[in-house]
């Protein structure tokens, strides 16, 4: 489940969707300034998770002491999926 909003140390993070002609070209993006996770409306649920755990490793890795690898396409890529996997399977949802 996608929250609404989520806290990483001092800041609360928004969690919205992004304008259709925005969505044409990304499936997502988070601003590091304004504390927001957008998504695009209409993707595969699957899509949609991924989407929102990739951006969520951007501002996990901007509140770390490491923020340059937030730089690091490939790597926030495999980060997000990881924490993708991690949080349906605490739940009892890999099959």
């Amino acid at each position: 489940m996608i929250p609404k909003h989520f806290q990483l140390i001092n800041r609360k993070y928004v969690v919205c969707t992004m304008p259709e002609e925005i969505a044409e070209k990304n499936h997502g993006d988070c601003s590091r300034e304004m504390a927001v996770i957008r998504l695009a409306k209409g993707k595969a649920e699957e899509s949609t998770q991924h989407t929102f755990y990739h951006e969520l490793a951007h501002a996990l890795l901007w509140a770390s002491t490491k923020p340059k690898l937030s730089d690091n396409e490939e790597f926030v890529d495999s980060l997000g999926a990881l924490l993708h996997q991690f949080e349906q399977t605490r739940k009892g949802e890999h099959k």
